[in-house]
């Protein structure tokens, strides 16, 4: 069975396709997993096509050709189930409906929120959704924060991570930050560990790769 990760926030801008593309690069160096592309701007599938244009390979990384409609999660997903060990979705922003949908069938949900005050403020849609699911059991997601965007060399993150405590959700320790090496990555179709497997935004995906399946271990535990 797989676990299925939500990449979720109603607001645009916070580097949700980023952020899906490259956990699903960490995942898949050694488990099976599927990139499930629900934002109707095609981000994540456009990606995919240059991928295949440039003959990139990795036979762990699945990835939808092209956005995946309701009709169309609804009809794969039982059989992706079986076959992959992690599947991600990368939410569309302002849609309620497939954001309710992903989070009715995801075990975690990831909310990627930049440290601006009306980023912070915009995020409470989401965190409100997820609470309010949790709170009438139609929902059984695990929800946690991730500091998003963050302009290198400053402490916006610290303090964003601060303020975001008013949520009471958990916050992972990571942070990801606005690094040219992830736009130069996405550009040629590739995961950031392809492209610089050195590189600080690397290692930064890296740590935050580790840091959700200690949470999920601990999860599976409890």
């Amino acid at each position: 069975m797989s676990k299925i990760i939500s990449i979720s926030n109603n607001k645009g801008g916070v580097g949700k396709s980023t952020i899906a593309i490259n956990l699903a690069g960490y995942l898949s160096k050694n488990k099976s997993t599927y990139l499930i592309d629900m934002d109707p701007q095609g981000s994540v599938s456009s990606w995919y096509q240059i991928r295949k244009n440039n003959n990139i390979k990795n036979a762990n990384l699945h990835l939808s050709e092209n956005p995946f409609t309701m009709e169309n999660i609804k009809d794969n997903i039982d059989s992706l189930d079986k076959k992959h060990d992690f599947i991600i979705i990368d939410c569309p922003p302002e849609d309620a409906k497939i954001m309710r949908f992903s989070l009715s069938i995801s075990d975690y949900t990831i909310i990627p929120v930049a440290p601006t005050p009306f980023d912070i403020r915009s995020a409470y849609v989401t965190v409100n959704t997820i609470k309010e699911g949790l709170k009438h059991k139609m929902i059984n997601t695990k929800p946690r924060l991730l500091i998003s965007r963050k302009i290198t060399g400053t402490i916006l993150g610290q303090e964003a991570k601060k303020t975001l405590k008013v949520f009471k959700i958990p916050i992972f320790k990571s942070e990801i930050s606005q690094r040219i090496a992830i736009a130069e990555s996405g550009i040629d179709g590739y995961t950031i560990f392809e492209y610089n497997p050195n590189c600080k935004a690397s290692q930064e995906f890296n740590k935050l790769g580790k840091e959700f399946i200690k949470w999920q271990k601990k999860q599976n535990q409890d």
